[in-house]
């Protein structure tokens, strides 16, 4: 009998496995099931510290009571239940790292650990957990005097079988074998009653097979295999299709050419082909109208309905476009007067709405609001290119710098024209909040020629920033000047 010790803090109807010294949680003991097993728990009084369950508080109790079940239902036998009779309790010493500890400790003997109810739960899993254990007390009048429920034991499987595992001759090939019997292929004979007369060319009679290794001569023929032979079909023949169309059911106007004023259509299906089929040919074809005719003001509409005056434009277009031009006069419920909205704009919005041009690169460039489009009159004669957009201002205020504010969002485009190819570009300084995102190392000239190249500026909202907008900038495209 295996003893399994572990360790319980007590002060609660639930303990708490815990490890040695009462200073944090352990799992629960893992169980084997057909190994008897004794359970060593020893009990501290408390959820801490390594004072153990004082023994005169169980000294009244005369007799012990250990069951272990997966479920809480009265309905269903126990998993597991202790030799009860055998159940002790005792005050032991023992030493744990050098230091030693008192633990009262109770004996649990569980002799018969393969019942049919710990084999069903278990089933073919190699284990399962979740098996809960219960120890009750009773005094000299029977009464249930000390109760403590531990969770989660682990209960695993055994390896068993009811006989010897069965030994297999070895009996394969190599990998090299294989290839080589695939590689040799198979020889084929046949026969006509799957028995006797077998012969290595096939004949129409022939109902069966054998097949074996064609590699060695001396190979054992398989057993027959019959062959699955279905009733004769008929013969194939030739069919040869032709179109012809018509005017009517008749077969009026007969020819070979489709054509609006030949609404009818046969087909024929002969076995021998016809050189120049003729209207002769077709004498007991079936005519089929697959044209409709021309509309006569309802449906299919003629010109004659929709285009009166041959003029090449549907009348009623005719009549849509008159109507495009209507007197004032009559119009109904037209106001008397018009006031306009009333609004103001300073000059430079009245003069040059959406474009600002940046005189030189020398002088602070300025990004106005109510400017989507700034282009820089200045060509850039150097290899190196260098974007720093310092203020942000309102020109609806007189120019003055802009504190951003929550959820702004503004764009602005920066054309420059540069005259060589760029080969390093600078973003920003220690004046504006400013980085660079996604710029090639690298602007080529357009066709070796003078190169406006466009770049995306952002200003978005940031607390602390520069007039508490943060700017990127991206590079857009580029374009011959």
């Amino acid at each position: 009998m295996q003893n399994v010790k572990f360790y319980v803090a007590a002060p609660q109807t639930l303990g708490t496995v815990r490890d040695y010294a009462n200073a944090k949680n352990a799992t629960a003991p893992t169980l084997v099931r057909g190994c008897a097993v004794c359970l060593k728990m020893r009990l501290f009084a408390n959820a801490d510290g390594d004072a153990s369950y004082p023994l005169e508080q169980l000294a009244n109790i005369v007799s012990w009571q250990w069951a272990m079940d997966k479920d809480f239902s009265e309905a269903t036998n126990y998993i597991l239940e202790a030799d009860n009779a055998d159940i002790a309790v005792a005050a032991v010493m023992d030493t744990v790292d050098g230091t030693e500890i008192e633990y009262t400790e109770i004996s649990i003997p569980i002799s018969d650990m393969n019942t049919e109810e710990l084999a069903a739960w278990l089933g073919t899993e190699k284990s399962q957990t979740g098996l809960a254990g219960e120890l009750v007390g009773f005094d000299a009048d029977s009464v249930q005097v000390f109760v403590l429920q531990v969770e989660n034991f682990t209960v695993r499987n055994r390896i068993t079988s009811l006989g010897s595992p069965t030994p297999i001759d070895p009996d394969y090939l190599t990998a090299a074998q294989v290839r080589a019997l695939i590689a040799a292929g198979i020889a084929v004979q046949y026969s006509v009653d799957g028995s006797t007369g077998w012969h290595d060319t096939q004949t129409d009679a022939d109902r069966y097979i054998h097949v074996r290794s064609a590699s060695d001569d001396n190979a054992v023929w398989s057993s027959a295999i019959g062959l699955v032979v279905g009733p004769k079909g008929d013969t194939g023949v030739d069919s040869f299709c032709y179109v012809a169309y018509a005017s009517d059911a008749l077969g009026t106007g007969w020819s070979a050419t489709p054509a609006n004023a030949l609404k009818y259509r046969a087909e024929i299906h002969v076995s021998e082909e016809i050189a120049e089929p003729g209207a002769d040919d077709f004498a007991g074809a079936v005519w089929v109208k697959y044209l409709g005719d021309d509309g006569t003001g309802v449906g299919d509409m003629l010109k004659s309905v929709y285009d009166a005056d041959d003029d090449g434009v549907v009348d009623e277009a005719e009549h849509a476009a008159a109507a495009d031009a209507v007197p004032w006069t009559g119009i109904e419920g037209k106001p008397e007067t018009f006031a306009p909205s009333s609004h103001t704009h300073d000059m430079s919005a009245i003069s040059d709405p959406v474009r600002q041009k940046v005189v030189s690169e020398s002088n602070p460039v300025t990004l106005y609001l109510d400017t989507p489009v700034l282009m820089n009159g200045t060509v850039q004669s150097g290899t190196s290119l260098a974007i720093d957009f310092t203020a942000i201002k309102d020109k609806a205020s007189g120019g003055a710098a802009y504190a951003g504010l929550s959820g702004d969002f503004f764009t602005w485009e920066y054309h420059v024209t540069c005259s060589q190819d760029i080969v390093g570009v600078t973003i920003g300084s220690l004046n504006s909040t400013m980085v660079g995102i996604s710029i090639p190392e690298t602007l080529e000239c357009v066709n070796n020629a003078n190169t406006v190249h466009v770049f995306v500026v952002r200003g978005i909202y940031k607390s602390g920033a520069i007039n508490g907008l943060r700017l990127q900038v991206n590079y857009a495209y580029s374009y011959e000047a």
